[in-house]
């Protein structure tokens, strides 16, 4: 029932047009103009706060996908810290079993939400890091989440591509120059 309700409303964030979706972000505009400053800087806080409490438990992908993967019997270990030696690096997800690492890399990762220096930062951060694991000879798995609305369809989605992949690496550990596979 879950499942169906979130494929109802993804199709309908779907079909909206252009100037539907626009209405519904002109709205949310307003309602942010029309907030006193207190409002607003409670509500920055509390994104802050979720932004804090994520890197800790996990974002909400990170958890989905470490559920689903779990209950098809893989060992995940999740926010995995000291898995290069003399490294305090921390993975997203760790396959031991699979010598595999999935890294889900959020809109921080890409656009500069936190400002242009903090986006400099993870992505050379996440370069290093990439790099690292492969010449370990781990396999890597990025996953490039842009979505703009996260449904609980858009994470099966997601999740599906990445058993897929996984899979494909059960059945045959890649090559050395097919290691990072991005998603």
């Amino acid at each position: 029932v879950k499942n169906k309700i979130a494929d109802g409303v993804s199709a309908s964030w779907k079909q909206l047009t252009e100037e539907e979706y626009q209405g519904r972000v002109d709205q949310a505009k307003a309602q942010w103009k029309n907030m006193s400053k207190e409002e607003r800087a409670a509500l920055m806080k509390s994104a802050g706060d979720a932004v804090r409490k994520a890197s800790v438990e996990g974002s909400k992908l990170e958890n989905f996908v470490l559920n689903r993967l779990r209950k098809l019997d893989y060992v995940v270990q999740f926010h995995r810290k000291g898995l290069l030696m003399n490294e305090r690096l921390e993975v997203d997800l760790f396959l031991p079993e699979l010598k595999t690492v999935i890294e889900i890399d959020g809109p921080a990762h890409f656009l500069p939400i936190w400002g242009e220096e903090n986006l400099a930062r993870n992505l050379r951060s996440d370069a290093q890091k990439t790099g690292l694991l492969l010449t370990q000879g781990f396999a890597v798995i990025r996953v490039k989440h842009l979505a703009k609305h996260i449904s609980t369809k858009h994470m099966r989605d997601i999740s599906t591509k990445i058993e897929e992949t996984i899979k494909q690496i059960t059945q045959q550990f890649p090559s050395k120059d097919k290691r990072l596979i991005q998603i």
